[in-house]
Parts: structure tokens; sequence; C-alpha cells
């Protein structure tokens, strides 16, 4: 699972592979083995490359809080390819028509606007499906669709303009 930690205002790539009950966890550059069992409902047991460790969670939606001992780390955490998917849509221009492009190959699902409607910011354009995954491209900006460029059920490669917003 590639999932992407947004941490002090950087973003951290993590890859997490489960095999015969134990993770291989890649941090960044850094990887381990880690054994990990909850005890509690907010209480992880860890035994990461043979040290033990004791971690206190709390999730609320993507954001988590981990407390070790007196420490306590938070972090966002997204799923890499919605992470990027929301990231590149994400990217505006500031004024005059903006090309809303496919973040990755995949088809398109449904589309959630028609042209000439008006779309506030963060409001869905489309959903996209690719590797058996659907993510919804949401308006980079306020504006209307001037063109959509693409059908139900079309396939889409990389960087291909879906719609262009006024």
């Amino acid at each position: 699972m590639k999932l992407i930690a947004v941490f002090n205002g950087k973003t951290v790539p993590i890859d997490i592979a489960k095999k015969n009950g134990r993770y291989s966890l890649t941090i960044g550059d850094e990887s381990f083995t880690v054994d990990a069992i909850r005890t509690k409902h907010q209480l992880i047991s860890l035994l990461v490359e043979g040290k033990s460790y004791e971690a206190g969670v709390d999730k609320k939606g993507n954001s988590f809080s981990v407390s070790f001992y007196n420490d306590t780390i938070h972090f966002d955490l997204f799923e890499a390819r919605k992470y990027k998917a929301t990231e590149f849509t994400r990217k505006s221009v500031p004024s005059g028509p903006l090309k809303v492009l496919a973040p990755m190959p995949g088809k398109i699902v449904k589309l959630a606007v028609t042209e000439n409607s008006e779309v506030n910011q963060g409001d869905a354009l489309l959903v996209m499906e690719a590797m058996k995954m659907q993510n919804e491209l949401k308006a980079p900006r306020a504006g209307r669709v001037k063109k959509i460029q693409v059908k139900e059920g079309e396939p889409v490669s990389p960087s291909q303009i879906l719609l262009i917003l006024e």
C-alpha cells in the first residue's frame, strides 16, 4: 500500500506491505520490519527491528496523532494515488481558461457536471477509475464548465485534457 504522509509541511512517501503476519515499512529512504498488535482501542504495541515500543494513536479523518513516551507527532496520511490526483487538480491558474488534466491513465466512470455548469472550488467534476480505484477529481477553483472533452466509459491518458473551466 502506497501512502503519502504530510508532516511539518513536507510530503513523505510511505510503502507498507504485509507478509507472513509482519509488515515491511518504508518511510522515505528508510526500511523497517514491523510487528504490530492493537492492544487497546488507541494503543498499539510495536516490535520494530527487534525493539519494543508502545504508541498511542488518535485518528480524525486523515489526521493522526501518535504518542511515543513523552512525545507526540501530528501528520496527515493519504492514499498516494488520491493525494496525487488531488494535488494535480489543486494547481490552478489565477484567471482565464483552466484545463483540467488527467493525473494518471484510467477510465472516466462518471461526469458530475455538464457544460455551462457553475462550480465552486472543491466541487466534484468527474470520477476516474485507475487500477480498480475510483478517484474523484474536484474543481481547483470556482468557475463555469466551458467544455467537457471526455465521455463516461472513455479511457484517458496522463495529462489528457478532461474539461476546461472558465
